[in-house]
């Protein structure tokens, strides 16, 4: 149970660190054409091995797929757990990893998968100055956005997280940030660019094409 406990965990902490500083009222850049696939020269399949988990690009979407090994014991097993042939299944989860039981004890590895990009969802996908912004409309109607770009197989989704870049935008756009955070802007696209060139979009994940 204590194995399980720790998975939740550092997945959750993996996937709340997307949590953007700075939210947008509308996609970004404004006024650019929005794209309806991703190109060829992404898709593709890529690796990031500090927190061994695989990012697969394809036409429409982006999936993760995060691997962590683990040992446990059979007895230790709860109702919400499920072995079926050489797989164990959290029940009403995603969470599923394959398994070798050796005696009492099960070795295996953990397999979390999620869409964290859908253009036949709300996602909105622009190209500009030579990047690809990926746009996630919020619950609350505004859009968080991130920078992806590629290098010599060299993959980069970059977010908008810290103080800094919050500052930053807070003097390109004259705007005022309140209390409530994120910080809410609209900038014009010479804004944006003007954020890009100013080193936004600054942290994030790199993944290495396979």
């Amino acid at each position: 149970m204590k194995q399980k406990l720790i998975l939740i965990a550092t997945i959750s902490a993996l996937y709340s660190c997307k949590n953007a500083t700075v939210i947008f009222e509308v996609s970004q850049p404004e006024n650019v054409k929005e794209q309806k696939e991703f190109p060829k020269k992404l898709i593709g399949t890529y690796y990031n091995p500090d927190e061994n988990s695989q990012l697969e690009i394809g036409k429409y979407f982006i999936l993760k797929k995060i691997t962590l090994d683990d040992t446990l014991k059979i007895s230790e097993l709860d109702k919400n757990e499920r072995i079926v042939n050489d797989t164990l299944y959290l029940l009403n989860s995603k969470v599923k990893y394959k398994i070798l039981k050796i005696n009492d004890s099960l070795f295996s590895n953990y397999i979390y998968a999620d869409t964290t990009f859908n253009l036949k969802k709300t996602y909105v996908l622009k190209k500009f100055k030579g990047y690809y912004f990926l746009n996630n409309k919020t619950d609350t109607d505004f859009w968080e956005v991130e920078k992806l770009s590629i290098n010599k197989g060299i993959l980069q989704i970059n977010g908008i997280k810290t103080i800094d870049e919050m500052n930053l935008m807070e003097s390109i756009t004259e705007s005022k940030k309140d209390t409530t955070k994120p910080f809410r802007v609209k900038p014009p696209k010479k804004q944006f660019k003007a954020f890009i060139k100013q080193n936004g979009f600054t942290q994030g994940e790199i993944y290495i094409r396979q």
